[in-house]
């Protein structure tokens, strides 16, 4: 049985300042210390002082979590409904800090129906889904169709995917085209599995890409511009950098063999340089150039050679060796700018058949009436700004007074403006004579979507702008921050802290300058034990043949699979001494090789393990919304 948390007094009253109705508050809280809970707290505290449901706005970032909110909020209501006065008081006295008054608790008592019956419901969504109705009632001023419909993830993957072979294959069809020679030029920089992934990551920052040729007029003047800030010139050839290695030589070729000569007076180093001297005479274009680099510069061609002779040659021939020095920094430069040009051309080609899966997609979402994700935060961001604005601003102040932002760290630079402009709105002298606020909770080292234009740091600016806009005597303002865990013990929190301790680890992962806040556990937390494993490193590669290398399966000898083994030992240990097999819980990174070897190192042990999939039906999303819409479809009145 577990023992009832012990949450000190200190902790709560923060719990409670956080969610204060009555001024906007910026809450960054450690992992576990309860943000959901208090934004929960928050509304709930806001609907029980009289304000109404349909001008509260909460905005996650996720629809698990827009489905996690509202199910706390509603879960919480329909319980109180159900309370003696005695355990209301103590409820309501635990989210507003204060002895409630009796029409607090007949309040209190008529919320749930009163959230039900809102027409359009309590607002918890996404910033997409909050995009898509604003979109959906101002088309026109917007610039979208009436009736658009938005494109989920896996439909724009699988739409893009389709394009993008649609144009591989134009581009094979027609190998003498701008995109014929643009599709030879990036198979031969790539391989098959790279060229499609490098094509995926340039479609991803379409934005970018697009905003970048339109700005600069074409993708000819694009490259015009890549190749001044790679320093080279935009009529500049590979064919050209190839002939400058010999047309441009200080050493002409009919010395090669006397410098060959020169060299093999010297010791064995010497004698390999003359042999390499010799040898060009009996090659001919790519074979040349590389024996060429390879008496100047390093096998892996990241750096000129120590030394073009050894010093017995130096003594015996400074000349020569001054003129070799001389050729050898000629030669690096025009290694690095062949590298350059390789670059320039490779892009080129990125960009051409990038450019080209981009138009066809835009066009099919228009041809379609179809907004993706990306669009929605586009097309709404200058709605919000532009000649229509005072319009929608005017319309979307009849509807908002309080605006209450979940995982604010994983928001992006774009959906951070459209918040901010919506609370623009809420400043001191506005349209509407009413106390209007904004929350918002999370916490940077917590930021795992950079790649969808997540931006941790953008955290603690919109903190600092939103601290000068509300920190007024008319508004109210509060920076809390929670240190406590209700998940973890000290154990735990503290390997967490010694791991960031150093400057060079949080910085990397927050932007305050003396280091990530102290994670501390409730008092009775369970105790427990943090161990770090020695990492295990690969066993040599064994050569064989391809035919009897596996194709899908883990070597007994791999990382994983000997990783897999110890965790399922251990198990097997805790089992013999008492413990469930219910009992432990593994993590991993994400789903792949480790972890279907350590499911399967489970049940070699025999040990009973859930495997790939296991999870609460009714706490699924889509499941909640079915249940969701059958509660509508019982209703007659509805």
């Amino acid at each position: 049985m577990t023992a009832p948390r012990i949450i000190p007094p200190a902790v709560r009253r923060r719990q409670i300042e956080a969610a204060d109705p009555d001024v906007s508050a910026f809450v960054s809280a450690n992992a576990g210390a309860g943000k959901t809970h208090v934004l929960a707290q928050r509304v709930i505290n806001l609907l029980l002082r009289g304000c109404d449901p349909a001008k509260i706005l909460c905005i996650t970032f996720t629809k698990a979590a827009a489905a996690n909110m509202a199910n706390r909020v509603f879960g919480t209501l329909a319980e109180w409904t159900a309370l003696s006065d005695a355990a209301l008081d103590e409820k309501i006295a635990l989210s507003t800090g204060r002895e409630p008054a009796f029409a607090d608790r007949a309040r209190a008592r008529r919320l749930f129906a009163s959230a039900l019956e809102t027409p359009g419901g309590l607002k918890v969504q996404t910033i997409h889904a909050f995009c898509t109705r604003l979109l959906h009632q101002f088309p026109f001023e917007a610039d979208v169709a009436a009736r658009f419909d938005v494109l989920d993830e896996a439909t724009t993957k699988e739409m893009l995917e389709r394009l993008t072979l649609e144009v591989l294959l134009q581009a094979s069809a027609a190998p003498d085209s701008a995109l014929g020679r643009a599709l030879a030029t990036a198979i031969v920089a790539a391989a098959d599995t790279t060229f499609k992934s490098v094509i995926g990551d340039a479609i991803k920052k379409r934005d970018a890409l697009t905003a970048w040729i339109a700005r600069a007029g074409s993708i000819d003047a694009a490259m015009a511009e890549l190749s001044h800030t790679l320093g080279i010139e935009p009529d500049q050839t590979l064919a050209e950098v190839d002939a400058a290695f010999f047309n441009e030589s200080l050493i002409a070729g009919s010395e090669w063999n006397s410098i060959a000569s020169a060299l093999e007076e010297g010791s064995k180093s010497d004698k390999e340089q003359g042999a390499r001297f010799r040898a060009l005479a009996t090659l001919s274009g790519t074979e040349q150039i590389e024996k060429y680099l390879d008496i100047f510069c390093t096998g892996k061609r990241d750096k000129i050679r120590d030394r073009l002779a050894t010093k017995s040659i130096q003594d015996g021939h400074p000349a020569l060796c001054q003129r070799l020095t001389n050729e050898c920094t000629r030669v690096w430069e025009l290694v690095l700018r062949k590298r350059a040009v390789e670059s320039r051309e490779r892009t080129r080609a990125l960009v051409m058949i990038a450019d080209d899966v981009i138009r066809r997609y835009k066009a099919e979402k228009e041809q379609r009436a179809l907004l993706d994700y990306e669009d929605l935060i586009a097309k709404t961001l200058p709605l919000l700004q532009d000649g229509a604005s005072a319009w929608v601003h005017y319309k979307l102040d009849l509807g908002i007074d309080h605006m209450l932002i979940d995982e604010a760290q994983d928001t992006s630079p774009q959906q951070w403006e459209i918040i901010k402009l919506l609370a623009s709105e809420f400043a001191p002298g506005g349209a509407r004579d009413v106390r209007r606020t904004i929350f918002a909770v999370g916490d940077e080292k917590q930021s795992i979507f950079s790649f969808q234009g997540a931006a941790p740091k953008a955290f603690d600016e919109m903190r600092h702008l939103f601290e000068r806009q509300f920190n007024v005597p008319e508004m109210g303002w509060r920076y809390v921050r929670f240190h406590h865990s209700f998940r973890s013990g000290a154990a735990v929190l503290g390997s967490v802290d010694q791991v960031f301790a150093a400057r060079e680890i949080y910085q990397s992962v927050t932007t305050d300058a003396v280091g990530i806040p102290e994670h501390l556990s409730l008092p009775g937390a369970a105790p427990g034990l943090v161990e770090l494993w020695p990492l295990i490193a690969a066993a040599d590669k064994k050569e064989m043949e391809g035919w009897d290398a596996p194709f899908d399966t883990e070597s007994e000898e791999s990382p994983r699979v000997k990783l897999a083994r110890r965790i399922a030992t251990h198990v097997v240990r805790w089992m013999e001494r008492g413990l469930k097999a219910g009992e432990v819980l593994v993590l991993v990174r994400q789903r792949g090789p480790l972890f279907e070897a350590i499911i399967r190192a489970l049940k070699n042990a025999e040990v009973p393990v859930a495997g790939a999939d296991r999870l609460v039906l009714t706490e699924h999303i889509a499941v909640m919304d079915l249940l969701a819409l059958a509660d509508s479809l019982l209703l007659p009145e509805d």
